[in-house]
């Protein structure tokens, strides 16, 4: 059943439906595309909605773009020393066992997203990202140590989702 003023379904929504509504606000504000004041707006109505006719305008403009379905690139350090540049367009997995993995993400073009899994155990992950990059770090460490730069200056440019876990190891991020 629809209502007169919209062709989404009147059915009642989720809690989940809703925190799903605010996981496109939060990217939506870390890309750029909205203001911190347009984000809390925005989010309140979101929390308020009963139905998905609810949430419909306040989502509207804010389509994400396809997720990539590409198998992520890989790159892997036991007892030894990589350095890697991926293309930054698809997700990366790095690791570093009692070494080092250098990698270069200078090349992602802002409005880029990607999804990168930095580990290490008795070893090192540097990650260089183009200076204008909004880095949001969601990983952890166990004995280890994880630094990420401040957010950027200026119009936001790629951003990259960290994950991952340092076990006795470090991961250092830094600005190109």
């Amino acid at each position: 059943m629809a209502t007169e003023d919209s062709a989404l379904p009147a059915m009642r929504i989720s809690d989940e439906d809703r925190d799903n509504a605010a996981v496109v606000l939060n990217r939506a504000v870390a890309d750029g595309r909205l203001t911190w004041t347009e984000h809390a707006e925005r989010l309140e109505l979101v929390y308020a909605a009963r139905t998905a006719a609810d949430l419909g305008p306040v989502l509207a403009d804010l389509h994400l773009p396809a997720p990539a379905t590409r198998a992520p690139k890989r790159v892997s350090a036991v007892f030894s020393k990589i350095l890697s540049a991926p293309d930054g367009t698809g997700p990366v997995r790095v690791n570093a066992v009692f070494g080092a993995a250098v990698v270069d993400l200078r090349s992602a073009r802002p409005g880029a997203e990607i999804e990168l899994a930095a580990s290490s155990m008795f070893g090192k992950v540097e990650l260089t990202v183009p200076a204008d990059a909004v880095v949001i770090d969601e990983g952890g460490a166990v004995f280890g140590k994880r630094r990420t730069p401040s957010a950027p200056t200026g119009a936001p440019g790629a951003v990259i989702r960290l994950t991952g876990r340092n076990v006795f190891g470090k991961l250092v991020v830094r600005r190109g």
